[in-house]
């Protein structure tokens, strides 16, 4: 096992990558790992300052052209940790990650959360080791992303679920039940229709509370959209908390409409909490959300569908509890956090022993 780790990140903002980085950060230092975050910063730094992680502070954006501008310092940072293993938190930091690996003599890894349009920039003559989130994931890189198969693992995201979920009380009488959103405020993210929907549920009699958790470019339009249907009453826009577990146990129903899905890290992490799910029938999202059983679909952009959704789960406790039940005893089963760390040691290994064998042919 490489026992120092430089984990690559861009901004650690509210976005299924950054919480997969501060989830990996966490285990690998479990683990017995020396392991450091390079990254600008960002609203979930808190996390990895808790777990005192260092935190490498360096201008890495993804933008290719900016992150090389900035190469020189980069290699200097990574230089001064001396890793064994550097390992690219997303594909727009393939490049990056590869010649940082180039320049420090050490392999690197680049974990690809979302299907690719088009190939995947690497480093020249680089061995990089991929990891694809879900099948789909493997299957638009090698298509699209022209990566070799051979080099690709598929690890699921995994997450920490405890029986303990259970014991939290749902809203208590008197007490409206919330219904939220977590997520980064960007576009393709599907708070657009929540918000709509959220006006629905309530013309219809409903009595609930709406949450959007979060930050991101299109929160002023968000807030703006809030105050034309008239939801200032009923809804909060909150900033996440540097404890991610808790970001899910104030909510009944948790929602999820994007337009696509890697795995749907946020979706998980609410199952985990045994939270009642709604979310869009998309991506990797549909190899563990089964309609009616652990969760709720929709389709793309269909307020009213998801209002018809949210309405049925806020008449309904005792099925929000069934499905809640349901997601969280198949996450134990089936996505555990563990499993994912141990896999990706075992991908650190590989990249490794690939290194080893490279060198020995030189």
């Amino acid at each position: 096992m490489a026992e120092r780790v430089l984990l690559l990140s861009s901004t650690l903002s509210l976005r299924g990558t950054s919480v997969y980085t501060v989830s990996l950060a966490r285990e690998l230092k479990l683990r017995g790992a020396k392991v450091a975050v390079m990254t600008p910063g960002g609203i979930l730094e808190g996390a990895l300052e808790e777990q005192d992680i260092p935190v490498i502070r360096a201008p890495v954006h993804g933008p290719l052209l900016r992150d090389l501008l900035y190469l020189p310092s980069l290699i200097e940072l990574a230089r001064d940790f001396d890793p064994e293993l550097i390992h690219a938190q997303s594909h727009p930091l393939a490049l990056v990650g590869g010649l940082l690996g180039d320049a420090c003599g050490v392999p690197d890894v680049v974990t690809v959360h979302t299907p690719l349009a088009r190939p995947l920039r690497l480093a020249p003559g680089a061995r990089t080791l991929s990891i694809a989130v879900s099948e789909d994931v493997r299957q638009a890189l090698v298509t699209s992303g022209r990566f070799p198969r051979e080099r690709i693992r598929v690890i699921p995201n995994g997450v920490a679920a405890s029986l303990s979920a259970l014991e939290d009380e749902e809203a208590r009488p008197g007490e409206l039940p919330v219904v939220g959103t977590v997520g980064r405020l960007a576009a393709g993210r599907g708070v657009e229709t929540f918000l709509a929907a959220a006006r629905l549920v309530l013309d219809q009699g409903a009595r609930a509370c709406f949450v959007v958790i979060g930050e991101g470019p299109r929160e002023a339009a968000l807030r703006a959209q809030a105050r034309r249907l008239e939801l200032t009453r009923h809804l909060t826009f909150a900033l996440p908390r540097a404890r991610l577990a808790e970001l899910f146990r104030p909510l009944d129903v948790f929602v999820s409409v994007g337009d696509s899905e890697g795995h749907g890290i946020f979706i998980l992490s609410a199952m985990a909490q045994a939270r009642a799910v709604v979310c869009t029938g998309v991506g990797g999202v549909l190899s563990f959300v089964r309609d009616g059983e652990n969760g709720l679909l929709v389709g793309r952009d269909d307020a009213d569908a998801l209002a018809i959704r949210i309405g049925g789960l806020l008449a309904a406790p005792e099925e929000r509890r069934r499905l809640g039940h349901a997601a969280l005893r198949d996450v134990r089963e089936q996505f555990p956090l563990h499993t994912m760390v141990e896999e990706t040691l075992a991908v650190y290994q590989g990249a490794g022993a690939s290194e080893h064998e490279e060198q020995r042919n030189l």
